[in-house]
């Protein structure tokens, strides 16, 4: 199936049941709730690698899927979001990332030794890199000093700091995470529950640019001039993605990436044409053209544009796929449409 057929199938469980999620969230019917919720956790983890809750924030309804920092199912998980059905989305806050705060974040404990800690124990410091428009944070918990391993500190610091800023936050500027054992008061520091607030005044008073998505982020990379030359994918000189692991993947000729998009019904791509001018419009036509394959694709629900590169002899659109079939009917649209400026081809990775 694919994640077009899967999408129908998650949404069409969800109507399913939602009535009786509606009354358990409403009435805190526990019992009820957390069975029709593992349900839909279930297979929502099948097709998509990610997990899924609701819960009722001061009387608004939210669906959340749990993506984490895998790009394959953020990508998913959007593309479930923007078909779900009107009757559901009128109703329902879709989030397509783990929003910051969340219940999860709220409920969220640790153990350490004899003792549990929750969001409330952890204090943050932080400074500001206002030349990569990023933040450097360590994060500080009263029961840090009793585990001896470093890691296990790191990776608790990280994880909870996730679930105070939520997905997109925590990508767009976070560059480095540490721990404290000992609670140092310098200027920037405050508890870890009133990070995101901060984090947000920081962007808006600096002027750092804002994201919706986590798939908004773009990285950009040139790529060693040795390896630039005249052949299709090898040319390639300037690189702009929203999967940074995807491009190296296929750089290096491996496929775990690939293989995971496959199992979940999808499929990696990209458009590509011979370069026109050997100057500064070909980028102007790169992107005049990959915004139109973006209007076709979001329109037809079957795709998603995740990058480009402009190499020397030829210009690339990468894209995700959500099914193939309807995927080669648009771009046999798109080729028609543009067939006067340039003639595209497509192939998969």
């Amino acid at each position: 199936m694919s994640i077009k057929d899967n999408a129908k199938q998650f949404w069409n469980l969800f109507v399913e049941l939602e009535d009786e999620i509606v009354d358990g969230l409403t009435h805190s019917n526990y019992e009820i709730l957390n069975k029709d919720v593992e349900k839909l956790d279930d297979m929502c983890y099948e097709m998509t690698g990610c997990h899924f809750f609701v819960e009722n924030v001061y009387g608004e309804l939210e669906c959340t899927f749990d993506t984490g920092p895998n790009k394959t199912c953020q990508l998913i998980a959007q593309y479930f979001v923007q078909v779900a059905p009107k009757s559901i989305s009128n109703h329902w806050i879709l989030n397509d990332c783990l929003p910051p705060l969340s219940s999860k974040a709220v409920l969220a404990t640790v153990q350490i030794k004899e003792d549990q800690y929750n969001l409330q124990d952890f204090f943050v410091s932080y400074g500001i890199d206002d030349n990569q428009d990023l933040v450097h944070v360590k994060v500080y918990c009263p029961g840090f000093y009793l585990i001896d391993n470093t890691e296990n500190k790191k990776e608790m610091s990280m994880y909870l700091l996730e679930l105070a800023l939520g997905q997109c936050c925590y990508e767009a500027y976070i560059s480095h995470i540490d721990y404290m054992d000992e609670c140092k008061e310098v200027e920037e520091f405050c508890p870890l529950i009133e990070f995101y607030d901060r984090l947000l005044d920081i962007v808006e008073r600096k002027g750092w640019h804002t994201y919706v998505s986590p798939l908004d982020i773009y990285s950009v990379y040139q790529p060693i001039q040795d390896f630039a030359h005249d052949s299709l994918r090898k040319d390639m000189k300037m690189i702009f993605t929203t999967h940074p692991i995807l491009l190296e993947e296929t750089i290096e000729e491996k496929n775990d990436v690939l293989s995971d998009m496959e199992s979940k019904g999808g499929k990696y791509g990209y458009i590509y044409y011979s370069n026109l001018y050997g100057n500064q419009q070909d980028a102007l036509l790169h992107k005049e053209i990959s915004n139109s394959i973006q209007k076709q694709l979001q329109k037809n629900e079957t795709g998603k544009v995740i990058g480009g590169s402009i190499g020397k002899s030829y210009s690339y659109i990468d894209c995700a796929i959500f099914d193939e079939s309807i995927f080669n009917l648009v771009f046999g649209k798109i080729k028609r449409q543009l067939d006067d400026k340039v003639e595209l081809y497509y192939q998969s990775f």
